[in-house]
């Protein structure tokens, strides 16, 4: 058969296990929430799970077991409670992928948690929207993966704060520590908009810089965002290459310079930043 092993258990008609040619009797059917009907191994769901009943406590009814995942969800995770290798998860769309691991947590379903935790800590390296960062994150603070949390907090400095909030319902403590992540960055843009005085940045009070210092300033500044949410933009991705690049290329503006001070200061006001970015802390140490 190109299927796995059939049943005709009365409602069930003809219900197949996902695994093709599986040789083991299907002794359940399940319905998923889209209709779709499978055949399942009680036996398998108690040693590959510990979130199904034990097979002495599942009545024999030849009803279908009515379950709130979609048919292509429980077909991915029943094919993880075989003696095989799991199903390939690098072809999944993510909403997919999310969908089987919280279904693997759910259950109980070891191997498929670590085999979908193992998959998306690889993507979220690289996420490749906002949407799939706040997915990831959200699932990583749902089921424990700080390192998953850790790994994709970068990609989301610049999201909006009443966005996230709503995609962490019911996880303030998260919320609150994805604030006090992303304000090292806000303190960053601080830094890049502050107003300094002579004081801060050529160490006197009185000191007038020559007239290469306001080109070099003005030229940064025109570079630079304009606003708190430009510059955590910039740093998406926890990036500092950018900044790194701006403050480079206009390095040859203070070749002018008379006083032989506005060097020092342009070193110091980007040693400031870059001491900043050098101090900033993962996002589970706020949790």
């Amino acid at each position: 058969m190109s299927e796995g092993a059939q049943a005709q258990l009365g409602g069930g008609r003809d219900a197949a296990c996902p695994v093709p040619n599986c040789p083991i009797p299907v002794d359940l059917i399940l319905r998923s929430s889209d209709k779709v009907l499978l055949g399942a191994h009680k036996a398998n769901l108690e040693h590959f799970s510990d979130g199904f009943p034990s097979v002495d406590s599942v009545s024999d009814s030849e009803e279908p077991v009515d379950l709130s995942e979609d048919g292509a969800t429980l077909k991915l995770l029943l094919s993880g409670m075989h003696k095989q290798k799991l199903p390939a998860l690098t072809g999944l769309e993510r909403e997919q992928l999310v969908a089987l691991a919280e279904a693997g947590e759910k259950y109980f379903v070891y191997g498929v948690m670590a085999a979908c935790s193992e998959r998306i800590r690889a993507e979220s390296r690289m996420p490749w929207d906002g949407a799939t960062a706040a997915t990831y994150f959200a699932y990583a603070m749902k089921f424990g993966y700080l390192e998953i949390a850790d790994t994709v907090a970068p990609f989301m400095i610049p999201f909006n704060v009443d966005f996230l909030c709503g995609r962490l319902k019911g996880y303030d403590v998260a919320f609150i520590a994805w604030i006090r992540y992303r304000e090292q960055y806000v303190a960053i843009s601080d830094i890049l908009t502050r107003n300094y005085t002579a004081r801060d940045l050529f160490d006197s009070v009185n000191f007038v810089p020559c007239s290469a210092w306001a080109p070099y300033l003005t030229g940064i500044r025109k570079r630079l965002p304009m606003s708190v949410q430009g510059h955590l933009q910039l740093l998406n991705g926890a990036k500092f290459d950018r900044l790194e690049w701006i403050f480079k290329d206009h390095q040859y503006l203070l070749k002018e310079c008379t006083c032989e001070r506005c060097s020092s200061a342009a070193c110091r006001w980007k040693e400031r930043w870059q001491e900043a970015s050098w101090d900033i802390k993962p996002f589970s140490s706020f949790m």
